[in-house]
């Protein structure tokens, strides 16, 4: 299974190299204080969000399923070792976003870094939800037809929140909520509630897309 995990990865190489160099380019402008730190952990999401669909193409332009299912693994493994792999691009793009949250921090153009630490963890937290609903509909209905639907699920969950926060009032209720200086326990707490969060949505999200894998015919 380490060995499918270190294949998917091989196979992002080329796109984690170009999604770095925009890192790179959008970290420099947060730097220069054009935009705020937060663009980072928006941009790490989008690339958490997009890796797993290249990998799922990837796979189907050079028939992997044909070949891997001759392999001695078996399809559960074949889809734990596929959501392994998610997992640990969720916590590397948590890690670095940290990491560069510091660096930010240390140049003056992150004022609470707790509440930067916050922000990280929602971030991962919604990264590792959006591939939990994605997963299923990659392995049911492949990566073209469910790159479309996931704009879809984008907008199902837009127009979802405005459908609850309009009757209680909007952006402004929301913003009621927001903790203007969260502290460290809360910056603690957090972290370890996203973290298990995220783990139940994609052990919920991994049983979908074994009974959805080991139903395929390739």
């Amino acid at each position: 299974m380490t060995g499918l995990i270190l294949k998917d990865f091989l196979i992002l190489r080329k796109s984690l190299r170009s999604y770095l160099f925009m890192l790179v380019v959008y970290t420099a402008i947060a730097f220069s204080g054009v935009w705020s730190a937060d663009i980072v952990g928006v941009l790490m999401v989008v690339i958490v969000m997009l890796l797993p669909m290249n990998v799922f193409a990837y796979d189907k332009q050079c028939q992997w399923d044909t070949y891997g299912l001759a392999l001695p693994v078996g399809r559960t493994k074949t889809v734990a070792a596929r959501y392994l792999c998610v997992l640990l691009l969720c916590l590397l793009s948590v890690a670095l976003t940290s990491v560069l949250g510091v660096a930010l921090f240390a140049a003056g153009r992150v004022e609470e870094p707790v509440e930067f630490m916050v922000s990280c963890s929602v971030m991962g937290l919604i990264s590792v939800l959006v591939n939990a609903i994605m997963l299923p509909f990659l392995y049911k209905f492949g990566p073209e037809r469910a790159r479309m639907m996931f704009f879809g699920i984008l907008g199902g969950c837009v127009l979802l929140i405005v459908t609850i926060l309009f009757p209680l009032g909007g952006l402004s209720w929301l913003k009621s909520l927001e903790l203007a200086e969260p502290t460290l326990r809360q910056a603690t707490i957090v972290p370890a509630v996203a973290a298990l969060a995220g783990v139940a949505l994609l052990a919920l999200s991994f049983l979908l897309s074994r009974h959805f894998y080991g139903s395929k015919d390739v």
